[in-house]
């Protein structure tokens, strides 16, 4: 399970099992899930399959809930084991995890997602076993790629995806 994380303006919280219902409707919003899952619906019992994952203890997926001064829930960030595809473009997938991020459209523009991508990265990068973070981006995604660029992260590859071409970023030790 993740431990808490401050940042000079976040408060990153573990998710917990009562957080399914605000983060299916972030997750669920239009401009989240336009590229995030491909634009499919997320299942509650997917964010509750993400959520568990997260608290059990063996796990290396860990998830958090972004809060700001005005919003316990502005987004959701995440590492978790790298999907199959991004796995062919890194032979030691097995020391790396894949970032998550997802932002409420309200909470854009103002440098939130970096400071929380910092913050997850420093942590995932300081447990003695991962040598990097990954991170997909579909192509189209203009906005995330500069996200990636402005967090150190460099390009890995390009891999189909299944409705589009995603982008490979790493960031490694």
């Amino acid at each position: 399970m993740a431990d808490a994380i401050e940042t000079r303006r976040l408060r990153l919280l573990p998710v917990a099992a009562g957080d399914v219902d605000a983060i299916c409707v972030l997750l669920r919003l239009p401009e989240v899930r336009r590229h995030l899952g491909d634009g499919e619906h997320l299942s509650t019992a997917t964010v509750t399959g993400w959520i568990a994952d997260s608290l059990t203890p063996s796990s290396v997926a860990r998830y958090w809930r972004i809060g700001t001064a005005d919003s316990p829930t502005a987004g959701l960030i995440g590492l978790r084991p790298p999907a199959t595809p991004t796995l062919a473009l890194r032979a030691i997938g097995w020391r790396s995890l894949e970032l998550v991020v997802a932002l409420a459209p309200s909470h854009r523009g103002r440098g939130f997602a970096a400071e929380a991508v910092e913050a997850v990265v420093a942590e995932g990068l300081a447990d003695g076993v991962t040598f990097a973070i990954i991170g997909a981006v579909d192509a189209p995604n203009e906005s995330a790629h500069g996200l990636m660029a402005r967090c150190g992260f460099a390009e890995l590859g390009r891999i189909d995806g299944p409705s589009r071409t995603l982008i490979v970023y790493e960031r490694s030790l």
